[in-house]
């Protein structure tokens, strides 16, 4: 009876292998898919990074601007910055279910922002500045809780910013939006984003007065306005640094 009962345990233990097993393989799959939708997207790269170094013969792991949780052994960061590669943004990198840092800056990527890259909770910082991204403010970034650095500068990105921007942001510390094409006002409830510390909108067609609700952000130390069309500040405080350059101020 007792020699039943190991094995049956025994094989038990090699069934719950094999399964865990099985999932990992699969979530590697989806990691590299995703990774590979990038490569495709790519029109042009001029120092052959992806061929020279994203090789399916090799783990996912091992690929230069890839590193992996070393619990897991999925994608957590995806640095492919400052490579001048052309092409556009796949959606497919939003089943990168791991991934805490995207930056794909100082490239030159067109097209829009897919809303699907900000269904991954666990992501924290993106940077997509300098590329020649357009179209409006990504609406399904508002459920990124986890969300803490925020970088679209000088883009062509257009529109206003909504009002909710903060709603469901609450550990967002930094936020750069500089030369785009946004207009409209600077909306008052960014006062909710209570952990920002640096705001930077300089460089777009705002306009009206500098919300005074700003100053109640106690942790912002550096603000950014410059060429603008703003009309009033008022009630801004504990600020290291505040750049108001080339607006209206009255």
């Amino acid at each position: 009876m007792m020699s039943r009962f190991l094995l049956l345990h025994c094989l038990f233990l090699i069934f719950l292998f094999i399964a865990a097993a099985t999932a990992n393989t699969g979530t590697i799959t989806t990691d590299r898919d995703a990774l590979l939708a990038l490569k495709a997207h790519i029109t042009h790269d001029p120092t052959n990074f992806f061929a020279k170094n994203w090789n399916t013969s090799t783990p996912v792991c091992n690929w230069t601007g890839v590193t992996c949780d070393v619990h897991s052994h999925k994608v957590a960061v995806l640095n492919v910055s400052g490579l001048n590669l052309t092409g556009t943004i796949p959606s497919q990198l939003g089943n990168l279910s791991s991934l805490q840092s995207l930056d794909l800056s100082f490239n030159q990527l067109s097209g829009s922002i897919p809303s699907a890259i900000f269904t991954t909770y666990t992501l924290k910082y993106v940077s997509f500045c300098r590329n020649q991204l357009s179209g409006a403010f990504p609406s399904f970034i508002f459920n990124k809780s986890s969300l803490q650095h925020l970088d679209f500068s000088f883009n062509t990105l257009s529109g206003e910013i909504p009002a909710n921007i903060c709603s469901n942001l609450p550990f967002l510390e930094y936020i750069s939006l500089s030369q785009n094409m946004f207009h409209g006002g600077i909306p008052s409830t960014l006062s909710n984003c209570t952990y920002l510390q640096k705001l930077s909108l300089s460089l777009n067609d705002f306009w009206g007065a500098i919300p005074k609700e700003i100053g109640n952000l106690t942790k912002l130390k550096e603000l950014y306005l410059g060429r603008n069309g703003l009309l009033e500040i008022d009630n801004i405080s504990n600020l290291k640094v505040l750049y108001l350059y080339n607006n209206r101020l009255q």
